[in-house]
C-alpha cells in the first residue's frame, strides 16, 4: 500500500451488556496528513488474507468487532472478538474514537 493511497477503514462493534451493534469509520481523505499515515500504518499490520468469518466472543458482555478495509486493490475484513490480538489492539482503539456511521440496513 502506498503512502499516499486512499484507505477506508469500519469498525463493526457488537455484542456487550446492552447487545448493540455500532458502526465507526476513518477515511485517509478526510484526515490530517500525519493522521492518515498513522492509520494506513495500522491497516498494513493487519494480515493480508482476511479471518474466515465472525469470531464468538470469549465471555458474558464481552464484545465482537469487524474491521472492514478497503484500500485501492484491498478489500476484506477482519473478525476478532475479545480478548482482541496484541497486533489489532492499536487500531481497534484508534476506530473506537472514530465518528460514528449509520447503521446497515
Amino acid at each position: 500500500m502506498s503512502g499516499d493511497a486512499r484507505v477506508r477503514v469500519v469498525l463493526e462493534r457488537s455484542g456487550g451488556f446492552a447487545g448493540r451493534t455500532i458502526r465507526r469509520g476513518l477515511d485517509t481523505a478526510a484526515l490530517p496528513a500525519g493522521d492518515a499515515d498513522a492509520l494506513r500504518a495500522l491497516v498494513a499490520g493487519l494480515p493480508v488474507a482476511p479471518s474466515t468469518g465472525p469470531e464468538a466472543a470469549t465471555g458474558p458482555d464481552r464484545f465482537t468487532y469487524a474491521v472492514e478495509v478497503d484500500a485501492g486493490n484491498r478489500h476484506d475484513v477482519h473478525h476478532f472478538a475479545e480478548p482482541v490480538p496484541e497486533a489489532a489492539k492499536p487500531l481497534i482503539q484508534l476506530l473506537s474514537a472514530a465518528p460514528l456511521l449509520p447503521a446497515r440496513r
